[in-house]
C-alpha cells in the first residue's frame, strides 16, 4: 500500500465493521486449517486459505476499506491491514514458500537473518461471536451482490448512485455504512412496500427493491418477473411432490425434511411477492 495516504484520523463506520468481520474470519479459518493439517488434507487446507486470501481479503475486505479516491485511509485500519496480510503470508507460506517470504521481507523493515520460515502463526482461537458476525456479513455481501447485478442487467453505470429499499426489516441498517460505499448509494431506508417501478432481488426471505424510474423497461420487467414466477413455481412443484410422498417424509433424516419444508415455505414467499409486483406493473401498461 505504498503511495496510499495514512492519517490520524477517526477509523470510519465501515473500516470497524470491516476489521472486526475479517479478525473473525481469520479465527475461524485458522481453527479449520489446523483441523484440516491434523488430519493431513492438505489439498482442503490449501483451498481454505486461497478463498480466505483471495475471495475475503483481496475481493471483499480490501474494498470495504478502501478510502474514497484522494483520501487518507486512517491509521488504526492500515495498521490492521498489513497486519492481516502478514498473517496471511504466513497461512500460505507452507504452499508458496518463496514468493510469500519475498514479500513479507518487503511488508515491514526486516533484521538481518530474520525468516518467515521461522515466525510463529500467532491467531487466537475463535469466540462465541464470531460465527454470528459471518453470518451477518454473508448476508451484507449478498446484498451488495444483489444491486450489482441490477446494474449489470440494466446496464447502469457503477458511477451512477442508486436508491435502494428493504422491506420490513431494520437488520440491514446497521451495516448500512458497508451497504452504501460498496454498492454506491443515494439512499437506503425501509419501506412497507416495494414499488413497482423497481428491480427486486431477495436475501433470504427478505425483499430488496432499487428504484429505477424512467430506467426500467415495464414491458420487460413484467417478462423478467414472469419468467422468475414460471421458475419458482416449477420449483415449488417439485418439493411438494417430494413432501407429498409418504416414504420420504418417514425415511428421511428429519434435518433432510424439515429443509424441504423450508425450501417450500421460502418459495411461497417469493411467488407471492412477484405476483404482487406483476400487479403492480401491469397496471402501468
Amino acid at each position: 500500500m505504498k503511495g496510499l495516504e495514512v492519517a490520524d484520523i477517526p477509523q470510519p463506520t465501515e473500516c470497524r465493521i470491516a476489521t472486526e468481520w475479517f479478525e473473525a474470519k481469520l479465527r475461524q479459518t485458522n481453527a479449520e486449517l489446523n483441523d484440516l493439517f491434523k488430519k493431513y488434507r492438505i489439498s482442503e487446507a490449501l483451498m481454505v486459505v486461497y478463498k480466505l486470501f483471495w475471495d475475503e481479503f483481496s475481493s471483499w475486505y480490501l474494498e470495504m476499506v478502501k478510502p474514497a479516491y484522494g483520501s487518507p485511509m486512517d491509521r488504526l485500519t492500515m495498521e490492521k491491514t498489513l497486519g492481516y496480510f502478514n498473517t496471511l503470508l504466513k497461512m500460505l507460506h507452507p504452499f508458496m514458500p518463496f514468493i510469500t517470504e519475498e514479500l513479507w521481507q518487503h511488508l515491514y523493515d526486516r533484521q538481518e537473518g530474520e525468516s518467515i520460515m521461522l515466525e510463529c502463526l500467532d491467531v487466537a482461537a475463535p469466540t462465541d461471536s464470531d460465527a454470528a458476525l459471518i453470518a451477518e456479513i454473508e448476508r451484507v455481501k449478498q446484498v451488495v451482490t444483489g444491486v450489482r447485478t441490477v446494474r449489470s442487467s440494466r446496464n447502469i453505470p457503477p458511477r451512477e448512485a442508486l436508491d435502494l429499499q428493504v422491506v420490513d426489516t431494520t437488520f440491514y441498517h446497521a451495516y448500512s455504512s458497508v451497504i452504501m460505499k460498496m454498492a454506491n448509494l443515494r439512499t437506503f431506508e425501509t419501506v412497507e412496500a416495494k414499488p413497482a417501478d423497481a428491480s427486486q432481488f431477495m436475501v433470504g426471505t427478505d425483499e430488496f427493491a432499487v428504484p429505477l424510474g424512467n430506467l426500467i423497461d415495464v414491458a420487460e420487467e413484467i417478462a423478467k418477473q414472469e419468467k422468475d414466477l414460471h421458475h419458482l413455481e416449477g420449483f415449488l412443484a417439485g418439493v411438494e411432490k417430494k413432501l407429498s410422498n409418504e416414504r420420504f417424509v418417514a425415511n428421511a433424516p428429519e434435518a433432510v425434511v424439515a429443509l424441504e419444508r423450508k425450501k417450500r415455505t421460502d418459495s411461497m414467499e417469493k411467488i407471492a411477492s412477484l405476483k404482487a409486483s406483476l400487479e403492480e406493473l401491469r397496471k402501468k401498461l
